[in-house]
């Protein structure tokens, strides 16, 4: 059946497999939408285009940006020295719709799994520690889900901020054991963000 496909809607079909949540299936009927309209076609060419040489991480934090910081950094009103830590850019999404929160983020880009390939040469580690010496804050919340890879990075970074003078803190109960903060809701993110409890190793 690949054979029936014109080179170049079979490319595109592959790149759409490659995303995740998408199947054979799923791409198949993207595929048909697009081409039923021509239009939506064209302009997710022309956004794709403009995504892909605007879009950056923030130099700052690691989130999304087009230009050096992203619309967090530069928001004046976020003045709580509190640097929240996260495993991806989605999870700062996740947790701003709890509205809970009005410090700053850093996204590490990952967390540490050895069997992966991912070390810490692969994270945002040592941006973080020059934020930690230069920006002056008193908290870090280490906000990376509860995985075991997870909880492994939040240990790492626990030991290597023994001698912090700040405060360390986690996530209170109620985020479940083992997953992603994107799929938690954003009462129980909300909830777990105001109680969070200290962390120590």
């Amino acid at each position: 059946m690949d054979t029936l496909f014109p080179p170049s809607l079979a490319a595109l079909r592959e790149a759409l497999e490659k995303l995740p949540g998408i199947g054979p299936r799923s791409a198949l009927r993207i595929l048909e939408a697009l081409l039923k309209r021509p239009e939506l076609l064209q302009l997710l060419k022309e956004t794709l285009e403009r995504v892909a040489e605007t879009v950056r991480p923030c130099r700052r934090c690691g989130f999304w940006a087009e230009g050096e910081l992203c619309a967090i950094c530069r928001d004046p009103h976020r003045t709580q020295p509190v640097l929240c830590v996260v495993k991806d850019p989605a999870d700062v999404l996740a947790i701003e719709r709890s509205q809970a929160f009005q410090g700053q983020y850093h996204v590490l880009g990952g967390v540490l799994d050895p069997l992966a390939g991912v070390g810490e040469k692969d994270l945002r580690l040592s941006e973080l520690w020059h934020r930690l010496r230069t920006e002056g804050y008193q908290e870090v919340i280490l906000a990376l889900g509860t995985s075991p890879e997870a909880e492994t990075t939040a240990f790492y970074l626990a030991r290597q901020l023994r001698d912090w003078p700040g405060r360390l803190s986690r996530f209170a109960s109620g985020v479940p054991v083992g997953s992603e903060l994107q799929q938690v809701d954003p009462l129980t993110l909300s909830r777990s963000l105001r109680e969070r409890q200290p962390f120590s190793v």
